[in-house]
């Protein structure tokens, strides 16, 4: 049965966006299966539990184990031909670049009241801003998002082992990783990613023939078109709720091809780290956990959401999420893409790219799938 056949039944300081491709499941996670992995546990940073040690019930998002949330590229500005692997957070370009701001303010993920283009306006020159054109140091990811020598900051880290090290490129060491997922050609089909560190932005989804170099200009060739009347999250548990996607096909890159709006807001706690305008206030603090709505960038969109709390074993504000807010490992988020009528047969590679507002990050996933004919 597909998703769409269920019912709906009953101190942020440095840590980056992370997150990954959940279905069908991609080759950034081919150590799901070795021992340190398994629970949800992680010797770096679990992509689907707030507990690395301990671990946690994975759900929906099993697929996602391992450590496909590490596959990424930082240090990436919008017309900038490279990406520098340092750091996460800038407020200016950091090529020096002359670019400006493509998207539309309507698809702003991060600071809605800012002015565009004044000074509080501080996230114009991240990934999202200006959809696919940012650079990427690869097209399936960097293993822990840049070199060894830059490891650290961004949450730039990696558990090495026999399939990847930190600093590898993913589209020449992941080895394709077939999970028997068969589309047709001219239908459409199911595709879900998860979060486990939130900075706002969208995504697209693309494919590259498997025979062919697996870079961004092959996944440019072949953006998906979504289905922009199925969007949904799936918590854990198997709990299914459609939401009105938001949608972008316009200053995108490729031209006029769609990205999705990450449909999860962002929860900051001050002006300080969020960004937000100099004086900002509306986050309420008690007791060092926040409370409240107005630390959210915008309304969740499941009507349930009324607050958050902090992902075991945190005790304070550094790694918060609520029913469909925040860090969000509570779920993933579905959406149905349209394969073309008239794509050859054939191997292909899914990518998944998900473009940062608040970070100067981008992340990857690839995935083996098969098409045929009708």
């Amino acid at each position: 049965m597909t998703l769409w056949g269920l019912l709906l039944v009953g101190t942020f300081v440095g840590v980056s966006g992370h997150g990954a491709l959940i279905t069908p499941p991609s080759r950034n996670a081919v150590d799901r299966f070795l021992p340190a992995f398994v629970g949800g546990k992680a010797p770096k940073t679990s992509c689907n539990c707030g507990d690395s040690v301990h671990g946690c019930p994975a759900g929906v998002r099993a697929s996602g184990g391992g450590q496909p949330c590490l596959w990424f590229s930082q240090g990436c500005s919008i017309g900038c031909p490279t990406c520098t692997g340092i750091g996460s957070h800038s407020a200016v370009s950091i090529c020096g670049g002359t670019m400006q701001p493509t998207l539309p303010k309507y698809a702003w993920t991060m600071n809605h009241w800012a002015v565009e283009g004044s000074v509080n306006d501080s996230y114009r020159f991240n990934p999202w801003r200006a959809p696919g054109s940012a650079p990427v140091t690869d097209a399936c990811g960097t293993a822990g998002g840049t070199s060894p020598e830059h490891a650290g900051p961004g949450d730039a880290v990696f558990a090495d082992n026999q399939f990847a090290k930190m600093g590898d490129l993913g589209s020449q060491v992941l080895q394709p990783a077939p999970s028997g997922t068969v589309w047709t050609a001219g239908t459409e089909v199911e595709v879900s990613w998860g979060i486990r560190y939130n900075h706002g932005g969208g995504y697209q989804y693309r494919l590259c023939p498997a025979s062919e170099n697996l870079t961004e200009a092959c996944f440019q060739k072949l953006p998906l078109e979504f289905n922009r009347a199925k969007q949904a999250l799936q918590w854990n548990n198997g709990t299914v709720y459609p939401i009105n996607g938001t949608f972008v096909d316009t200053g995108t890159s490729p031209a006029n091809s769609t990205w999705a709006m990450n449909p999860i807001p962002r929860i900051d706690f001050d002006s300080r780290s969020s960004g937000q305008p100099a004086g900002f206030s509306g986050c309420n603090m008690v007791n060092g956990e926040p409370t409240g709505a107005a630390c959210r960038q915008f309304d969740p969109p499941c009507p349930w959401d009324n607050g958050w709390f902090a992902q075991p074993p945190a005790q304070r504000s550094v790694d918060v999420e609520g029913m469909c807010s925040g860090d969000w490992t509570g779920g993933r988020i579905v959406d149905s893409v349209l394969i073309p009528k008239g794509i050859p047969p054939g191997d292909y590679v899914l990518g998944w790219r998900w473009d940062c507002e608040e970070s100067t990050q981008v992340w990857s996933s690839c995935a083996d799938v098969t098409i045929v004919a009708p």
